[in-house]
């Protein structure tokens, strides 16, 4: 942190100011989120975020189509709630709602690992065959003439 700082204060004011703008509208939109957060149900809560109050029109981001749906039925009540919460808290007393827009903005799914078939080769499967003899009958050897088979 200590280099960020230095380096920081390094620069000229003109990176400063800019800093200083990009911090303070990052922070606007965490308390944007908070506010949101405060009366979503926490499932809806947890599968959506707020992406900007235009117009007193409150933009939110769904992670799928069936968040966006319950955020569609009921946000009647949600702004409602909203402009309660408005009234009430002074920490959210400059967020003035007046409507709520609901877009899906889905996540990209992670690919999944291609799992390669593991094979043995034939003089592991003649081992397993020998260990197998040796042992007599059992569920062990049973189960190496198995997997010695397979091969």
């Amino acid at each position: 942190m200590e280099k960020i700082n230095n380096l920081l204060n390094l620069s000229d004011n003109k990176v400063n100011d800019q800093l200083n703008t990009l911090v303070t509208q990052a922070n606007k939109h965490l308390d944007l989120q908070q506010f949101w957060q405060a009366i979503a149900p926490k499932a809806v809560g947890q599968s959506s975020f707020v992406g900007s109050l235009n117009n007193g029109r409150l933009l939110v981001f769904a992670l799928n189509n069936s968040v966006a749906a319950k955020i569609k039925l009921t946000s009647t009540s949600l702004l409602t709630q909203l402009q309660n919460l408005q009234k009430t808290d002074p920490f959210y007393k400059q967020y003035k709602v007046t409507g709520i827009s609901v877009k899906v903005q889905v996540k990209s799914q992670q690919k999944r690992a291609t799992v390669e078939r593991r094979t043995i080769s034939r003089c592991a499967a003649n081992t397993l065959n020998q260990l197998a003899d040796s042992l007599g009958e059992s569920a062990l050897a049973d189960k190496l003439k198995k997997l010695a088979d397979s091969a």
